[in-house]
């Protein structure tokens, strides 16, 4: 926790449905960590989910994650600690109302660079994490920021609306 919240002071119980624990900086909630086994136990290529402890903060970006415990057999052999640390690092202020995609960019998602060799596992670690995180933020309360189109549409009213004129 401490590496993804460095300023972080306390951290609380885990609790709540999903459950996550708030990290604390002078008594007040900074942000919110998660273990993504305890909310989806999603099976990667081994057959047994990847447990990844996610850190949002309370504007519902994504602070950093760190993988606690997996049984990847590529991930144990082929991929070096850097290189799963530069995968995982790619999270790092994105949305949890983001759509996240492994891969190619594609309109209306964010795109990270996968893991050559770990298809399957990286895009289990994605789900993973980002329906986690996302789960947690809307428990807690955090909304995705409105955009500048929405507020404008907002001020505005509602759309004049068209008379329907009865046939004669």
């Amino acid at each position: 926790v401490r590496n993804i919240f460095p300023d972080a002071e306390a951290l609380g119980e885990f609790e709540g449905t999903p459950p996550s624990a708030a990290v604390l900086k002078g008594g007040r909630a900074v942000g919110y960590v998660l273990l993504t086994e305890d909310i989806l136990r999603i099976p990667a290529y081994s057959g047994k989910p990847i447990n990844t402890l996610v850190g949002i903060d309370t504007t519902g970006r994504i602070a950093g994650l760190a993988i606690v415990h997996h049984d990847e057999p590529i991930l144990a052999v082929g991929i070096t600690q850097e290189r799963l640390n530069r995968f995982v690092s790619q999270y790092q202020g994105k949305s949890v109302f983001e759509k996240i995609i492994v891969g190619t960019k594609r309109e209306g998602y964010a795109a990270i660079g996968g893991i050559t060799g770990a298809t399957i596992t990286v895009m289990v670690e994605n789900a993973s994490v980002t329906r986690s995180a996302k789960m947690v933020a809307e428990a807690r309360g955090i909304r995705p920021p409105v955009s500048p189109s929405a507020e404008r549409k907002e001020e505005a009213g509602p759309a004049p609306s068209t008379p329907q004129v009865a046939p004669t």
